[in-house]
């Protein structure tokens, strides 16, 4: 994750995973590297916190003031001395489950969790993004058969993990200065 970026601040490698009331346990590996932004301008708070089973953090009016203009004087700087965000990103990530999925129903857990990257990073999936999910299931926990409840929590655990997973990712980076510019990181921004 040392050249991944998100929208304007630094991006990375982050995790998570929920063990269902089924038992069954859904995980995320995720390195976030997109054009889009993972910050809502308005707040200052991670999109991918809205909606996630409890209220966001949202940082004080004055934190998120001077982040922005943080930010603003980053990106002046960079475009002066020829660098900035770079045009093409790809966020990609891997789902996991201990369920045993068939393989249409591991191809639908891919396509869900993609609704988790929609979730924390906006706009998503443009032209300039490859974006991609992939799956794995290790089968070591059955789903009963013809029971679509059970694979419909698996779904959409698989957004919610992934979500989370980009949350973190953008928490746990670091500021990092190279070729392409400077790349604050939210943490540094926001505390």
């Amino acid at each position: 994750g040392t050249g991944a970026v998100a929208g304007e601040v630094k991006g990375g490698i982050g995790t998570a995973s929920l063990r269902l009331p089924s038992g069954v346990t859904v995980a995320a590996l995720v390195a976030v590297n997109a054009a889009g932004a993972v910050v809502d301008p308005r707040t200052g708070v991670l999109f991918g916190e809205y909606g996630a089973g409890e209220p966001p953090a949202y940082p004080p009016a004055e934190v998120h003031a001077e982040a922005v203009r943080r930010l603003a004087r980053v990106r002046e700087e960079t475009e002066a001395a020829g660098g900035g965000t770079p045009p093409f990103n790809t966020t990609i990530a891997v789902v996991a489950t201990d369920a045993d999925l068939t393989r249409a129903q591991a191809q639908k857990l891919a396509g869900t969790a993609h609704d988790g990257l929609a979730r924390a990073v906006r706009p998503v999936h443009l032209l300039t993004d490859g974006d991609t999910v992939f799956t794995l299931a290790t089968g070591q926990r059955p789903v009963p058969a013809g029971d679509p409840v059970a694979v419909n929590e698996i779904l959409a655990a698989g957004a919610d993990v992934l979500a989370r997973a980009i949350v973190k990712a953008v928490r746990a980076a670091r500021s990092v200065e190279g070729p392409g510019g400077r790349f604050l990181s939210y943490g540094e921004l926001y505390g």
